[in-house]
């Protein structure tokens, strides 16, 4: 049985960049994860304001790029010039697993976790499979996304999450390439909708609710938005295959430490409350994890992981709470499309650097460019 510097918990965003970054820095790493391929996923795309360089990413990763955003409901219109991308999910998890070193990383797939065992002390000390395998290292992360196996299990985000579901058809797109549009109303059917253009006049067109009372007819919902005049100009539905998923929209979290236990991503709630892309910042908060467990490991001193959650605090905690505000008003106006109007014609006071600090979750900061 191997002994491992860190046993990662999800091969999904964030354990797969934790373990590049680890593997990077010789730590010997393990990565589990229950699905047997990793390049599977519930969403295919993404509209991202992501840095690529930054990440390590090249522009293969971009499915297309976009210029403008066009927010849209019942009867107003706005168009916001930006530079941001619709990302290909497949080729990001690709370039982060080509990035991983294989001399320090090792990476398990079809791997359901039944047990987790700690010492006196509240430490874990291993991890249990399905086959009662058992997985020890010095240090552990929970990267397993909304199921939170160990945050969960150790309290750090509640059993039931409350999620925002979506659903998506791959469509014909007969729009700019170049602009993707969110949809915002009562008239989109009591939730959001999107549509981000691709390659050869293909684009997504999505739905997607915070409200647990219509989360079981998403799908009908969608082809009403579909019917609608104003999407009928802009796409046309050609096929039958739908694609869901789930993200958190629990409240606004500080604490990611518990004992020898990191959490990094989803499973606490590290999507930005009114963006709901979570790479930009599921990445960020990666990064920040590897560097607080590269110290923890070298000095042998497990207070260094407290320099995560306060790099963390110190870089998104003031805009996460201020996004989570606006999200709750944006759940109240959602209701109302005569409300939703009104907004949006008042938002056409306002500056596209403006809309884009708000879009892009980073208030009173300057957007990153391409």
């Amino acid at each position: 049985m191997d002994k491992f510097d860190v046993v990662i918990v999800g091969g999904g965003t964030a354990g797969l960049l934790l373990a590049r970054e680890l593997s990077k820095q010789k730590h010997k790493v393990l990565i589990l994860d229950r699905k047997k391929n990793l390049l599977e996923f519930s969403f295919n795309t993404l509209g991202s304001f992501l840095n690529l360089e930054q990440f390590g990413l090249s522009h293969n990763v971009v499915a297309q790029d976009i210029d403008t955003i066009v927010l849209h409901s019942k009867r107003v219109k706005r168009s916001i010039k930006s530079d941001l991308y619709i990302l290909d999910k497949k080729q990001v998890h690709v370039e982060i697993l080509e990035g991983i070193d294989n001399n320090y990383a090792t990476i398990k797939t079809g791997i359901n976790i039944k047990e987790i065992q700690t010492d006196v002390k509240g430490n874990f000390i291993a991890v249990v499979d399905q086959k009662n395998e058992k997985y020890t290292g010095k240090l552990f992360v929970d990267a397993s996304g909304t199921n939170g196996i160990l945050s969960k299990k150790v309290g750090l985000i509640p059993k039931k999450t409350q999620l925002a579901t979506g659903v998506e058809y791959n469509v014909r797109y007969l729009g700019n390439h170049s602009k993707m549009y969110l949809l915002i109303g009562k008239v989109y059917q009591g939730g959001y909708g999107w549509i981000f253009p691709l390659k050869n006049q293909r684009a997504i067109i999505g739905f997607g609710t915070f409200d647990e009372k219509i989360v079981k007819d998403l799908k009908n919902r969608l082809h009403k938005i579909l019917e609608l005049p104003q999407i009928k100009k802009l796409v046309l539905k050609d096929n039958d295959k739908v694609e869901g998923g789930s993200i958190p929209i629990t409240p606004v979290l500080e604490k990611f430490i518990c004992n020898n236990l990191v959490c990094v991503g989803d499973c606490v709630s590290q999507v930005n409350p009114i963006v709901g892309e979570g790479y930009k910042f599921i990445f960020e908060a990666a990064i920040m994890a590897s560097k607080a467990i590269d110290s923890a490991l070298k000095n042998d001193n497990l207070d260094f992981l407290k320099n995560y959650e306060t790099d963390w605090k110190n870089r998104f905690l003031a805009n996460y709470q201020r996004s989570k505000r606006a999200q709750e008003r944006f759940f109240k106006y959602s209701q109302n499309s005569l409300l939703m109007d009104y907004v949006l014609l008042i938002s056409k006071l306002y500056p596209d650097a403006r809309a884009i600090r708000s879009l892009s979750g980073e208030y009173g900061l300057e957007t990153h460019n391409k």
